[in-house]
């Protein structure tokens, strides 16, 4: 295989000077990275000087990602636009929790622990299968594509276990939420703490305990309202008081697409090779193929038999069920 350019250059690079410019990419995406880690650190330093009960909730700033690198929660969701090959949001839900589920092991067993391990979009594609963590940012990336104003949540669930979904805002203020792994969708309603004791509250039919702090590709807010519990929690992300944001230019910085040369590539979406229509008349083809040429042995067994009539064989046959 070789590569050519068109036009062709007036010169040719010297090593020395692509190395030299690979190294001053590499240094510029080391200082915005550092110059980000001391921001995220100052910032999470004032989230707990809020409120005391902060310390407790589930705020989750960086992850490992495959290679081992530990990098900002938001680099891991993307726009991602599906075109044609997905019709609504709800297709694309189906999608996703069509994705194997698949739990990354702690070397050396750990005592049956899970290992903190986030995939990005084309190593989770890859392999087809990833934790909740990693259906939920493709997810988010999806809806992101269809112009929803979509976030991913990291909470708990009951018993305390740590899991992923995502959430979706309507221009109506309405909260939806999103299981990535079954594709169910959940009506948000939030319960009032200061309602009389007779007052009717709705009753959450989620699946969700706490939530800790939402993300997408571009925004981060950590909630800092005085209960962590999804059905107390309102999602007013314009009240400063309820939900501390993290800044959209430093998070800009190291998450926008081309900010930093450390970042995958965004995966190609490509439709499927085969035709849904011309496969279907096919196998219907075959199968009735298939069926008359089962039928034809059979009845070429029966007529075999002595003592009974072909006619009376051959009716019977085709009477029968093909077992």
């Amino acid at each position: 295989m070789s590569l050519e350019l068109y036009p062709p250059p007036s010169e040719i690079l010297s090593p020395d000077i692509i190395t030299t410019q690979r190294s001053l990419e590499r240094q510029k995406t080391a200082e915005k990275e550092r110059l980000f880690l001391v921001y995220a650190k100052q910032w999470w330093r004032e989230f707990l000087e809020i409120r005391q009960e902060n310390q407790s909730k589930l705020v989750k700033i960086f992850a490992q990602d495959e290679n081992g690198v530990n990098r900002p929660v938001c680099s891991y969701v993307r726009v991602l636009r599906a075109g044609r090959l997905l019709e609504s949001p709800r297709q694309a839900a189906r999608l996703v929790s069509l994705l194997g589920l698949e739990k990354a092991p702690v070397v050396g067993g750990g005592g049956g622990g899970k290992q903190e391990q986030w995939c990005s979009l084309l190593a989770f594609l890859c392999r087809n299968k990833g934790d909740c963590e990693d259906h939920a940012t493709l997810l988010c990336s999806l809806l992101l594509g269809f112009g929803l104003d979509a976030y991913v949540c990291v909470g708990t669930k009951p018993k305390g276990l740590a899991h992923t979904w995502v959430m979706t805002r309507g221009t109506d203020s309405t909260i939806t939420f999103w299981e990535s792994l079954t594709a169910h969708r959940y009506l948000h309603q939030a319960i009032d703490p200061d309602a009389p004791p007779l007052a009717p509250q709705p009753r959450p039919s989620y699946p969700y305990r706490t939530v800790g702090c939402v993300f997408n590709h571009k925004t981060f807010l950590a909630n800092c309202q005085p209960s962590d519990a999804v059905e107390l929690c309102a999602f007013d992300f314009h009240n400063q008081s309820r939900w501390k944001v993290m800044s959209e230019e430093a998070v800009g910085s190291v998450c926008s697409p081309g900010s930093a040369t450390s970042l995958p590539p965004l995966p190609p979406l490509c439709g499927p090779s085969l035709e849904p229509s011309a496969a279907s008349n096919r196998l219907e083809l075959e199968m009735r193929y298939l069926v008359v040429e089962h039928r034809k042995v059979r009845v070429q067994k029966n007529n075999s038999v002595p003592g009974q009539s072909p006619y009376l064989v051959r009716a019977r046959t085709w009477s029968e069920p093909v077992p």
